[in-house]
């Protein structure tokens, strides 16, 4: 509903939206005078706007504050109006730094100011900013990653172990490997600048900072070897469910890898919970598609990494069945309660088009097993299938292969050389069934 369009035209608030000549604060302080109403007030900012009257907008804003009838966006709006005209910049950062006074615990207003003073240059009362989200809503990734950059340029010690430690330990999301790597280089590089500077107390207060950063509670990773496709799935013990469909839990679990065959680079799923709670784990590895080499795929299980308790097992799967459940136990998990997810606020193009592909993918292999019932229906061959085993030898070490060449005026004798280092990693014993020769 307009409600200027329900105001006869030379009604005060009609005046006020066509304004002619300078702005006149007297009659906007007659106008607040009257307590008009919220939506009444936004529509003629709004009419101010499109005319570009940012004076004016100035004007009635200041008035609106001084009257007591202030609103959240009236700030905003108010900072974004005194820049355009010119204002100095010590003055819209005294209007950003009201607002938040005024949404001391709205987030998105905060990260909306907190950007505001970054663009003016006001780093010192951003960085405030985004400590106070981050008291907030420790888990949110947007105050560390913002902050980090403002802490550096700021030379702020306190605030480069806060926002880097704060990355370490909440950031799970997309290529968030290039993030921690930043984030230890980072701090790394202020450790060797102090030590050179003689600091010996701030060197270890980043050393005490940067270990408790990197404890992983609980990790597991599943390999394979093959063209399969394996879904690794846990159950935590405070009633999530972490997997492909929701990498991230309010457990503080994130599936950060999810791999397929054949490229044997990507064949693995990994499970991180920095701050796992404690109790039993059930984890279930699910043939999804595709042949595994062997038959079989092995579940790293890593506890407590980066503590002097560090624990690392390894349990062998074989997949007589497409889904095995397996239940592991941690006993001194750190997390008491669940917290919120925040996903970043942005997604790159290459993310979408990534999450796109992987949409389309799985859709047309259901359809193309919802439109070919005979691949489901198809009676199995009388023909038995049976396998050969060839047998040979297998080279482990260090082996140097060499070759002579004599010319032939016999003058010259060329030799090739090839050195070659070998190992066998790991070896799975599997039944087969003959071909029925009896052999």
């Amino acid at each position: 509903m307009n409600c200027l369009l329900d105001e006869p035209a030379d009604s005060l608030p009609n005046r006020l939206s066509k304004p002619q000549g300078e702005p006149d604060r007297a009659l906007w302080k007659e106008y607040y005078a009257q307590s008009p109403d919220t939506e009444q007030t936004r529509q003629i900012i709004q009419q101010l706007q499109k005319k570009d009257l940012y004076d004016h907008i100035v004007v009635a804003l200041e008035e609106a504050l001084r009257s007591g009838q202030t609103e959240p966006w009236m700030y905003e709006v108010l900072a974004l109006a005194m820049k355009i005209k010119g204002y100095p910049a010590d003055q819209v950062e005294r209007i950003l730094v009201s607002m938040t006074d005024f949404n001391a615990r709205d987030v998105p207003n905060l990260l909306g100011s907190a950007a505001y003073l970054m663009r003016l240059g006001a780093d010192q009362p951003a960085l405030r900013l985004y400590r106070q989200v981050s008291r907030l809503e420790p888990t949110r990734p947007e105050p560390y990653l913002w902050g980090r950059k403002l802490a550096d340029r700021l030379q702020d010690l306190d605030a480069v172990i806060w926002s880097n430690t704060g990355i370490l330990t909440y950031y799970w999301f997309a290529e968030y490997q290039q993030q921690h790597e930043k984030s230890v280089q980072m701090l790394q590089d202020w450790k060797l600048r102090l030590q050179q500077q003689g600091n010996p107390e701030q060197v270890a207060a980043i050393d005490r900072a940067l270990q408790k950063a990197l404890v992983r509670d609980f990790q597991l990773k599943l390999s394979w070897s093959g063209n399969a496709d394996l879904d690794l799935i846990v159950e935590e013990p405070l009633g999530t469910r972490c997997s492909f469909s929701e990498p991230h839990t309010i457990s503080g679990g994130a599936l950060v890898h999810e791999g397929a065959g054949p490229n044997q680079a990507e064949c693995y799923e990994q499970y991180i919970a920095a701050y796992a709670a404690p109790g039993d784990y059930i984890i279930t590895a699910q043939h999804a598609s595709g042949t595994i080499v062997g038959n079989r795929a092995r579940l790293e299980v890593i506890r407590y990494a980066g503590t002097e308790h560090e624990q690392r097992d390894q349990v062998n799967i074989v997949f007589d069945r497409a889904a095995k459940k397996l239940k592991i136990s941690l006993n001194e998990g750190r997390r008491t309660e669940t917290a919120p997810i925040f996903q970043p606020l942005s997604q790159t193009q290459k993310q979408r088009k990534q999450d796109v592909a992987r949409t389309l993918q799985q859709f047309r292999s259901e359809a193309a097993v919802a439109h070919n019932p005979l691949a489901q229906l198809q009676a199995p061959s009388p023909v038995g299938v049976g396998y050969s085993p060839v047998v040979a030898p297998v080279s482990s070490g260090v082996q140097l292969n060499a070759g002579a060449i004599v010319s032939p005026d016999r003058r010259y004798v060329r030799i090739g050389v090839q050195p070659s280092i070998t190992s066998v990693t790991d070896v799975f014993t599997f039944t087969f069934a003959g071909s029925g020769s009896g052999n």
